[in-house]
């Protein structure tokens, strides 16, 4: 048991409890800072100081002690950058994470529904072989879009999760197969469109099978060729070339920018990835700066810039909607618990424990449940 189990085990009974930290510190007679410095980890509490906060949670000293799981195989390396705040924000991430892997694990015993990863043991380090091997093992033809990613990662044994970082630095990290997973974690934070989320489930699956053998290292930072290599991959699995040169050349009549937006809507990815995927595939915008024009005349259309993660839409003429959250859902988790708890194999304080929601909440979720 460290520190920091004891600042996630609080904040996580906080959240049951729907309380704030300053609501705790009132109940608790204990100060903000105080408790501040106990949630991020930065100090040990007293005995006298976690009988009050179990107190005031109304929970055991040992759910407060409760040791998390080590992910030992945690491929997280956005390190630089980060401000104090950000870093504790990761470091609470990753602890949650190990929890969150432990409860699917423990889901998936009690409703006899374990999957194995379908790709375990295959390595390629060409990015292309792999993206098209892996869309040729999933019955997907060459030209396909992948309709829905979150559901085809459940299919192939990985489990996704979605959670906001508190940061937009880090895009999402993945786990490996000796920890429960493997795993993917996206940042969903807001500001970051579905169509980043998309593709960061896509990069994180091509770490997984190319770079199997950098998890669990100890390194500072990123390395820059295996992410351009899981970028690659990402790009050429969403949007693979017949794909997108059927598009591309079936919508030669229309204006370039509309042709781009078009088919970022039916592949389901953002306006940047179709154009790294272009300069990819056509040598004629290989050494054009497609993305400063793309914007220019983007803006000169429709008076919008792209600063700050926008993520453009078809133009209106076309009557097409941009993705929204529906387009990027995990569901297979909240099944688990549904099944778990309706077999009553869990209380509903332990479902709301799970699912990192407050009592009033699940109720609801359960009256749901009962509804059809």
């Amino acid at each position: 048991m460290t520190v920091q189990d004891i600042g996630a085990n609080v904040r996580r009974h906080m959240k049951l409890a729907g309380m704030t930290i300053q609501e705790l510190a009132d109940k608790s007679g204990l100060a903000v800072g105080a408790l501040s410095n106990i949630l991020n980890g930065k100090s040990e509490p007293r005995s006298s100081t976690l009988i009050k906060i179990c107190d005031a949670l109304d929970v055991t000293i040992a759910e407060i002690l409760a040791e998390t799981p080590r992910l030992r195989t945690l491929r997280f390396r956005t390190q630089k950058n980060l401000s104090g705040r950000e870093k504790a924000e990761r470091d609470q991430i990753k602890h949650e994470t190990g929890l969150w892997l432990r409860d699917y694990r423990e889901l998936e015993s009690i409703a006899g529904e374990h999957r194995d990863f379908f790709f375990a043991g295959y390595r390629e380090s060409d990015p292309d072989v792999a993206a098209n091997y892996l869309r040729l093992k999933l019955e997907l033809s060459e030209t396909e879009p992948i309709s829905d990613i979150a559901v085809l990662l459940d299919d192939i044994g990985v489990k996704l999760r979605l959670k906001g970082f508190g940061f937009k630095r880090t895009n999402g990290f993945s786990v490996g197969e000796s920890d429960g997973g493997p795993a993917i974690v996206v940042n969903c934070e807001k500001g970051l469109s579905i169509e980043r989320q998309i593709f960061t489930a896509a990069h994180e699956l091509g770490h997984l099978v190319l770079h199997g053998e950098s998890y669990g290292k100890d390194e500072d930072g990123e390395n820059q060729d295996e992410e351009q290599q899981a970028n690659r991959f990402a790009g050429a699995f969403l949007l693979p070339t017949a794909g997108l040169q059927k598009e591309w050349e079936s919508r030669a009549g229309n204006d370039w920018i509309d042709r781009i937006l078009l088919i970022k809507k039916v592949f389901k990815v953002s306006y940047q990835t179709v154009i790294y995927r272009l300069q990819q595939v056509y040598d004629s915008m290989k050494d054009r700066n497609l993305r400063l024009v793309f914007a220019i005349e983007y803006k000169r259309k429709t008076g919008h810039d792209l600063k700050d993660h926008y993520e453009p839409d078809p133009v209106a003429e076309w009557e097409i909607d941009g993705l929204s959250r529906y387009d990027f859902v995990e569901s297979r988790f909240r099944r688990l618990v549904r099944i778990a708890y309706e077999r009553e194999e869990i209380s509903i304080s332990r479902a709301a424990e799970i699912l990192c929601i407050d009592l009033s909440d699940i109720r609801e979720l359960a009256r749901s449940w009962k509804s059809l």
